[in-house]
């Protein structure tokens, strides 16, 4: 993997606290809307310590817990220099998607392990209740009153391009180092998005190359760098990643193995924000701009600034999807209506 064109000592690191414990996560999480590394949190998990005698001591340890279900492996040639990416003409990604025997994946990995110009292997996230059914008990990262959805994620010397997940993220690392440039959400117009129903790991990606930033097609990417952050994790440590930060993931040893626990903050019936934003492409975006303008006073009104009481002058029998919060009911209510008028 070539050399990063970002200098790590140029950018802002993330906070950190050492001595963090499972049980007290979430009394340390209170409040937080920014990023924060734990050092040694997940020190003391089973898997932490196989993956610090060896690779193949890591490696074994997986095959232990794995189901034995086909995984999705992802091959890319040397020539991608270890990024995840898309083709040329972003009509297909730079990397063929396998279901492969965890083992056999494994085995390629530590097969190339000295290997000058190694080809692109890795895992992508994969829940662990599927496959590694028995991983979550056994390393225990305190966060199971959130019903997380835990996952896995393995691979060799891998960049992963900057992306935001929904969910909040506790993400373990397992195995190997690995390197984090964070940024704000309001960051966006200076990531340029590539788009957003097609992308290598579902969720649209920044198309800068933080290894080979083109300033003159990305000019705004230099703004952007003014508010990085940059965390590097060593086995056993974490970090904690808010919803809807954008983070760049660098994977940077033989074997590396990241545990994450996505967990959201509003009951899962409410949907997915994605869905609401592909719905305004659909219905906002061609709208003339003074239309626009006044949809937007709108959603400032009933959604973004909902707190200041959109709806308390209305009696409570009577607010209807105004009520604070939707209960279940009404929230299955609104989504048939909405299936209903998507049909016409």
């Amino acid at each position: 993997m070539s050399k990063p064109f970002i200098e790590t000592a140029a950018l802002t690191p993330v906070d950190q606290v050492w001595d963090a414990k499972p049980e007290k996560i979430f009394e340390l999480l209170a409040g937080t809307t920014q990023p924060l590394v734990l050092r040694g949190y997940c020190d003391h998990f089973p898997a932490v310590q196989a993956g610090k005698t060896s690779a193949r001591a890591m490696a074994d340890y997986l095959l232990e817990q794995y189901s034995g279900k086909p995984v999705n492996g992802c091959y890319g040639s040397a020539e991608t220099g270890g990024r995840v990416f898309y083709n040329d003409d972003l009509s297909g990604f730079n990397f063929e998607a396998r279901r492969v025997q965890l083992g056999s994946l494994l085995d390629d990995i530590l097969s190339c392990a000295d290997a000058e110009h190694a080809p692109m292997l890795y895992m992508p996230s994969s829940e662990v209740s599927y496959w590694f059914p028995e991983f979550s008990a056994a390393n225990d990262a305190g966060v199971k009153s959130v019903s997380p959805m835990g996952s896995l994620w393995l691979g060799n010397k891998v960049r992963v391009a900057a992306h935001y997940d929904f969910p909040d993220n506790l993400a373990c690392n397992i195995a190997g180092k690995r390197r984090f440039t964070l940024l704000p959400p309001e960051q966006i117009g200076n990531l340029y998005p590539g788009p957003l129903e097609f992308a290598p790991g579902g969720q649209e990606i920044s198309l800068v190359d933080f290894y080979n930033p083109d300033f003159e097609r990305f000019p705004r990417f230099r703004e952007a760098l003014d508010h990085a952050l940059v965390a590097e994790l060593d086995a056993g440590d974490a970090l904690y990643i808010p919803g809807m930060w954008w983070h760049h993931v660098e994977s940077l040893e033989t074997l590396n193995v990241l545990y994450t626990h996505w967990w959201r903050d509003s009951a899962a019936y409410m949907g997915r924000p994605t869905n609401a934003l592909l719905h305004a492409v659909l219905g906002l975006r061609n709208l003339p701009a003074h239309q626009r303008k006044a949809w937007k006073a709108l959603f400032e009104y009933y959604i973004f600034d909902a707190e200041t009481g959109a709806s308390e002058h209305i009696p409570e029998s009577a607010r209807g999807v105004l009520e604070q919060p939707l209960s279940l009911e009404a929230a299955m209510q609104l989504r048939a209506k909405l299936q209903n008028d998507l049909k016409r």
